[in-house]
């Protein structure tokens, strides 16, 4: 146990795609509270970089940061080898299964904690991935309802956990409404309908309530959004801000949180969700998985089944302010219990002193192929399982009515907004990241332009 294995004993290495963006501030947030644990000595070894902000935390907080280990798989292997524990922070990334993928990983104990919910392509789970691990845990309690997992065998479901995922509500709990004129809904956030309800601006649109203001803060597309507002005659109704530094003035402005996120985002513990809760601004979502789980219908706020009764939800938080106040301070008062950093930190340390129980023993990617003859290409089949099948179907094809059939499938996947992110584990990501890839550079292409190409 944790409690009498002496201090500096425990060795912890965090592997991570990169450092930044949300996932960073979690692992941030966590090595910064875990510092005050005397058994864990952390460390972080990032396949690409750190952001500066990160970097900077890295080196206040007192940990040491390895960047670019993807170009250095010798001294990550060492790093693995060296380790007590190894903790991969884990979504559809090119970098991260590349090595899963090609990389036969020396005795050791990993811990996989997933940052995603699981259910819409390209992010999802597979047999392999789920195996790959001592312990597997989510972020969501949703993940537990996916067909992967509830098809896993019972003896291979005993080695999933969950954690909430936080970087901590804390410093929003001080938030106080100031007084304003007109009545702000205020969205925080990923502005891209990757994640944004793809019809966000005429839902948005069809909220009838005197000075309204829709307080859009976030990016990356967020000019292009302000953009389709002109051309629909609404940009009156909208305030898009782009990224926001300080995001408890405009908290401390909404009158509600509208949240209509896509039913096929990515979210599983989404952090904007929670500070708007703790900080007592009442959040009106959409039933997607994730919200249904963060967010208590008629309890923290309000969870809609449709589009039209997400329009009256946040109607009726306006002519009722008794209810709105009641739900404000549930909401304050279950985010700053349930997504703390100190409560997260907990269910880690738990968490590892089981890891410490298990032998340590070598991990390999079930493929039959060697390294040398695994290609770009296969590992991003790797990352989709049977989702990958288009692809599959393309590169397997015997004539050219077949590959024109598949071409046309994956030209398909464009319907989702996801498919078409640089980002996001798409076959663009990891054309972008594993270049010179036949069939992955011919697969961009068609979902760009439509084009088939030899």
């Amino acid at each position: 146990m944790v409690n009498s294995i002496k201090s500096g004993s425990v060795r912890i290495l965090h592997l991570t795609p990169h450092l930044g963006g949300g996932v960073g501030r979690v692992l941030l947030s966590y090595l910064t509270k875990t510092k005050e644990n005397p058994v864990f000595i952390h460390s972080i070894a990032c396949l690409d970089s750190a952001n500066e902000n990160a970097a900077a935390t890295a080196g206040r907080v007192g940990f040491p940061l390895f960047e670019h280990m993807s170009k250095n798989r010798g001294r990550l292997l060492d790093l693995i080898a060296r380790s007590d524990v190894v903790l991969v922070h884990w979504w559809n990334h090119p970098l991260l299964y590349d090595f899963m993928v090609r990389e036969e990983v020396p005795e050791s104990r990993v811990i996989l904690w997933s940052h995603i919910a699981g259910f819409h392509p390209p992010y999802v789970f597979t047999r392999n991935v789920l195996q790959y691990p001592d312990v597997f845990v989510f972020t969501t309690p949703a993940s537990f309802e996916t067909e992967e997992v509830q098809n896993l065998p019972d003896v291979e479901r005993k080695r999933l956990r969950l954690v909430w995922s936080t970087s901590g509500v804390e410093y929003v709990r001080a938030v106080r409404p100031k007084k304003h004129s007109g009545y702000n809904v205020g969205y925080i956030g990923t502005v891209d309908y990757a994640k944004m309800h793809p019809d966000y601006l005429n839902i948005c649109n069809n909220i009838e309530i005197p000075d309204v203001k829709f307080i859009v803060c976030g990016g990356p597309s967020e000019k292009e959004i302000r953009k389709e507002a002109e051309e629909l005659g609404i940009t009156g109704k909208f305030d898009f801000t782009g990224l926001v530094s300080d995001i408890t003035e405009y908290l401390s402005l909404f009158d509600v949180f509208g949240y209509p996120l896509a039913p096929y985002h990515y979210g599983t513990c989404d952090q904007v969700l929670a500070e708007s809760m703790a900080a007592g601004v009442v959040p009106v979502v959409l039933r997607n998985r994730m919200e249904t789980y963060m967010v208590k219908d008629g309890v923290t706020g309000i969870v809609a089944n449709t589009a039209d009764d997400y329009v009256r939800a946040i109607q009726t938080l306006y002519n009722n302010e008794g209810l709105r106040n009641s739900l404000s301070g549930n909401a304050r008062e279950y985010a700053v219990s349930t997504f703390s950093v100190n409560k997260m930190a907990g269910q880690w340390e738990e968490i590892i002193k089981e890891a410490l129980t298990i032998p340590k023993s070598r991990k390999k990617w079930n493929i039959s192929k060697n390294n040398n003859e695994i290609t770009a290409t296969d590992v991003f089949l790797e990352s989709l399982g049977i989702y990958g099948e288009p692809f599959a179907s393309y590169r397997c094809a015997k004539s050219e009515d077949e590959r024109i059939r598949a071409a046309k499938r994956i030209v398909g996947l464009n319907a989702s907004a996801i498919w078409r992110a640089n980002t996001r584990g798409t076959v663009h990501h990891y054309d972008c990241f594993l270049p010179d890839d036949h069939y992955l550079s011919i697969w961009s292409e068609l979902m760009k332009n439509g084009l088939c190409r030899d």
